[in-house]
Formats: C-alpha cells, sequence, structure tokens
C-alpha cells in the first residue's frame, strides 16, 4: 500500500520551501519558509515524497509581518506574514553548501554593470576605472576557461 500522511497529491511541486539555517536547531532537524497555505500534513508529503526522508516530527509558526511608517506621509504599513516549519528528520541533516554566485550565476557581470551604470551617471564620458578594467578581464578569463572546458568535452 502506497504511503499517505495528508490530502495533498504531490506530482509537481509548485510550492517553494526555502531552508533558513538556524544554529539552534539538532543535527536531525531544519527549518523551512513555506507558504501560508500549506499545513503540516503537507509539508511532511512534500518532503517525504519529493526528497525521501523520513519525516518524524513537523512544527509550524506564523510570524506576523513588520510594521513600517512612510517617512513622507506618516503612513504604516505592515509587510507580509511569514510562516517557518521546523522539520525533524529520522536521518542525520546537512545543509548544503552556497553556491558561487561570482561563477555560477553571473554575480561578476553583474557587479560590472553596476559600476558601469554607475559610472555613466558621473558624467557624458565613460572612463572605465582600474577596478572595472580588473573585473571585465577576470569576466573574460572565466569566459575563456568555460569555452575550453566545452570544447575539450566535445572532442
Amino acid at each position: 500500500m502506497a504511503q499517505r500522511f495528508g490530502n495533498l497529491k504531490v506530482y509537481f511541486p509548485n510550492i517553494v520551501f526555502k531552508i533558513i539555517p538556524d544554529a539552534r536547531l539538532g543535527k536531525n532537524q531544519a527549518a523551512f519558509r513555506v507558504p501560508l497555505n500549506v499545513n503540516k500534513l503537507d509539508i511532511k508529503d512534500y518532503l517525504s515524497h519529493i526528497y525521501n526522508v523520513t519525516v518524524t516530527d513537523v512544527r509550524t509558526t506564523v510570524f506576523a509581518g513588520k510594521q513600517t511608517t512612510s517617512r513622507h506621509t506618516g503612513q504604516k504599513d505592515r509587510s507580509s506574514r511569514i510562516k517557518k516549519a521546523i522539520v525533524t528528520i529520522k536521518e542525520e541533516f546537512e545543509y548544503p553548501k552556497e553556491a558561487d554566485v561570482d561563477k555560477n550565476f553571473g554575480g561578476l557581470e553583474l557587479k560590472y554593470e553596476q559600476m558601469r551604470r554607475a559610472n555613466k551617471l558621473k558624467g557624458w564620458r565613460i572612463r572605465p576605472s582600474i577596478e572595472m578594467m580588473a573585473l571585465r578581464a577576470k569576466i573574460l578569463e572565466g569566459r575563456r576557461e568555460a569555452d575550453a572546458a566545452a570544447s575539450s568535452q566535445k572532442n
């Protein structure tokens, strides 16, 4: 018989669970930021069916949004609420390593574009700084390495 916990059938997940690193949790616990409409059974279903882990306990809390006041109008506003789930897993949990944003997700190109735009705002004549030239050289070097790796894989 199939393993069933809640009433949610998970085929292709259309919800996002964001891992929240928390040093206060045990080695077999993990904290997630989850959508407000997801309940404990849905969280258990999602983690057990998608990631094949044995979930023993799920605790959820809903945090109120932070209140802010506009400096110009004095009008009070509140940010959206956040739901946090602390999940206890039978196996020991290890947080995934952080991705290298500069290498894998175009972080260097983003920094270069920000510097270029800031430089453009200074005046009509754009003169790249030494930092910009070094960053540009690093970007080009990374692209050459990626092209060389791709061509060596084809051969």
